[in-house]
């Protein structure tokens, strides 16, 4: 492209655009966890994973702008906010409502708790020592209810 096309400041301006695609990566990680799938690498699951997760983040985006045109401004003027503050809240909003639509079942407890827990690991999870577990076991033998 010759230089008399685009000005070094043109150019420098439009370079910093470019950052808003970081942020967007950022708030994708950073809301909905878009990069830690509870799946191994390049399986099924783990590309549903994802597609559940950018469904979830469009459903996010949909909503802040049908119930917040005016406060997202486009790239072609000045700017008062981010939106990410704005998305977290109407992220927590979409998980309280699918909470609330489905209740923990009891007949799936095993299965949610195996699918919520620790990965296996070298060093296990901390738990209390056996001597003070020893002493809430007499404790509660003594009929003690607050230990």
């Amino acid at each position: 492209m010759p230089v008399e096309l685009l000005s070094t400041e043109t150019a420098a301006a439009l370079y910093r655009v470019r950052w808003q695609v970081e942020l967007v990566i950022k708030r994708l990680k950073s809301l909905l966890a878009i990069n830690q799938l509870r799946a191994r690498k390049d399986s099924q699951l783990a590309e549903l994973y994802l597609q559940g997760k950018l469904l979830y983040a469009v459903v996010t985006e949909k909503i802040a702008q049908r119930c917040f045109t005016k406060a997202l401004t486009k790239m072609d003027g000045p700017r008062a906010l981010t939106p990410w503050r704005l998305y977290k809240t109407i992220a927590e909003d979409i998980k309280s409502g699918l909470n609330a639509c489905f209740p923990k079942q009891e007949r799936f407890q095993r299965d949610y708790l195996k699918s919520v827990s620790e990965r296996p690991r070298k060093r296990s999870l901390q738990s209390l020592p056996e001597p003070i577990l020893g002493m809430i076991r007499q404790c509660r033998e003594l009929g003690v209810s607050r230990v």
